[in-house]
C-alpha cells in the first residue's frame, strides 16, 4: 500500500550553544569553542580556562584525532571502519576489536539486559525494513517480513564478546551492528578525556544533542541545558536543567516519522522485541548519567519501553529521567525520583 510520507529529523537542543561553523574560535578571554560535523551530525565543544595549558592548534589537533579515531572504529556512516568490516564479514570466527569498540559493546550489553532487550544494537534489519535506514523506502511491511527481520535481531543471542583480548564474533549470521543510539554519547566521553589530559576541567561537549558537561560555565555555575519540547511544529525549551560532571541525552519520536494513509504515526523508534515502531504516547525521554554513553543508551531504552515501564525501570535503577508524553491537552511531564532529587540539589 502506498504511503503519504512526512519525515521529521530529530534535532536536540543545547541552550546557549550555536551549532554552526567549523573553526576553533576564542569567544571570550581564555574560552574556546570548536564546532564541526562528525558521525552524520554536528558537534560543539566549549572549553574554558585553556590559556597556559595548551595552545589553540594543539587543542584542535587533539580533538580532531579523537573524533577521527572514533569514526574509524564506530561509524556506520562510512565504509572500511572497524564496525563496517565486522558487519560485512560473513564469518562466525572471532574478530579482534579495539578497546573503544569493546567498551561500547560492554555498556550496550548491560543496557540490553537491564531493559529486557528494548535496547539492541542489532536492530538494523528492522530500521531498514521500516524505511528509516539509508534507502529511505517506507513501505508497510507484512508480519512475515517483520518475523524474517526479527530472526536477525537480538544481541544477546547473536553476538559474543571476549574481554581479554577484546574480541567479538557472530554466533550465526548475518548480523549487523549499529551504534547510532550510543556512539555519539560515547564520543562525547572520549573528547572529555582528551580535554582532561590537556588539563582542562571546565567544558561542555555536545554531539548531536548528546553531551557530557564537567566543571562550571563561564559564570561559575553548572552548565545549563535545555530539554526541547517535543513539538514538530516548532522548537522551544520545555525545561532547563543544570548539568555538572554528568552526561545527558534525549531521545524522541517527533522529528523522524512518517504517516500512513489513515494518519497513523510510524516513528523511527523501533521496538526490537515486537519489530514494530512504538505506539505509546511517550514523546521524549531525557536521561542524566555518569557519562554520555550510558545516558545515550538509556534514553533510547526508556523511550522504547514507554512512560509506565520506562519510569519503573528508572526507579529500579535510580536513573535520573524526565518523560514528556502526549495527552489530550498537549503534553504532560513526569520524572523519576532520582531526577527530582538531582534537580533539587542543583
Amino acid at each position: 500500500m502506498p504511503l503519504r510520507i512526512y519525515v521529521r529529523y530529530l534535532v536536540l537542543m543545547v541552550v546557549g550553544l550555536s551549532l554552526s561553523g567549523c573553526d576553533l574560535l576564542p569567544e571570550k578571554t581564555d574560552q574556546y569553542v570548536l564546532r564541526g560535523h562528525t558521525m552524520g551530525t554536528s558537534y560543539t565543544i566549549k572549553a574554558l580556562h585553556v590559556r597556559g595549558k595548551v595552545d589553540q592548534e594543539a587543542l584542535y589537533n587533539a580533538i580532531k584525532s579523537t573524533l577521527d579515531d572514533a569514526n574509524e572504529k564506530l561509524s556506520n556512516w562510512k565504509d572500511g571502519t572497524e564496525i563496517s568490516r565486522f558487519n560485512t564479514s560473513p564469518s562466525t570466527n572471532w574478530f579482534e576489536i579495539s578497546p573503544i569498540f569493546h567498551e561500547v559493546l560492554s555498556e550496550a550489553n548491560i543496557i540490553h539486559a537491564q531493559s529486557g532487550g528494548r535496547f539492541d544494537i542489532t536492530v538494523s534489519p528492522l530500521i531498514d525494513m521500516w524505511g528509516f535506514g539509508p534507502h529511505d523506502n517506507k513501505v508497510m511491511p507484512t508480519q512475515i517480513e517483520i518475523d524474517s527481520a526479527l530472526a536477525h535481531v537480538g544481541q544477546s543471542d547473536l553476538l559474543e564478546v571476549k574481554d581479554s583480548p577484546p574480541m567479538l564474533r557472530k554466533k550465526r549470521g548475518p548480523v549487523s551492528i549499529t551504534l547510532g543510539a550510543i556512539a555519539k554519547g560515547y564520543s562525547a566521553d572520549l573528547i572529555a578525556r582528551t580535554l582532561e589530559k590537556h588539563g582542562i576541567s571546565d567544558y561542555l561537549v555536545e554531539i548531536g544533542g548528546d553531551l557530557y558537561a564537567h566543571g562550571v560555565n563561564e559564570y561559575g555555575q553548572p552548565w545549563r541545558v535545555g530539554i526541547e519540547k517535543p513539538d514538530e511544529k516548532g522548537r522551544s525549551v520545555q525545561l532547563i536543567v543544570s548539568v555538572r560532571d554528568m552526561g545527558m541525552a534525549t531521545s524522541g519520536d517527533y522529528r523522524n516519522y512518517f504517516l500512513t494513509e489513515d494518519g497513523k504515526r510510524m516513528s523511527h523508534i523501533i521496538d526490537p522485541v515486537t519489530g514494530r515502531p512504538v505506539t505509546h504516547n511517550l514523546a521524549s525521554v531525557s536521561v542524566l548519567a555518569p557519562n554520555g554513553m550510558r545516558a545515550d543508551g538509556l534514553a533510547t531504552a526508556l523511550l522504547v519501553l514507554g512512560e509506565k515501564k520506562g519510569l519503573a525501570l528508572a526507579e529500579k535503577l535510580k536513573i535520573p529521567a524526565y518523560f514528556i508524553t502526549r495527552d489530550e491537552s498537549g503534553f504532560a511531564t513526569s520524572s523519576s525520583s532520582a531526577f527530582d532529587a538531582l534537580m533539587a540539589a542543583k
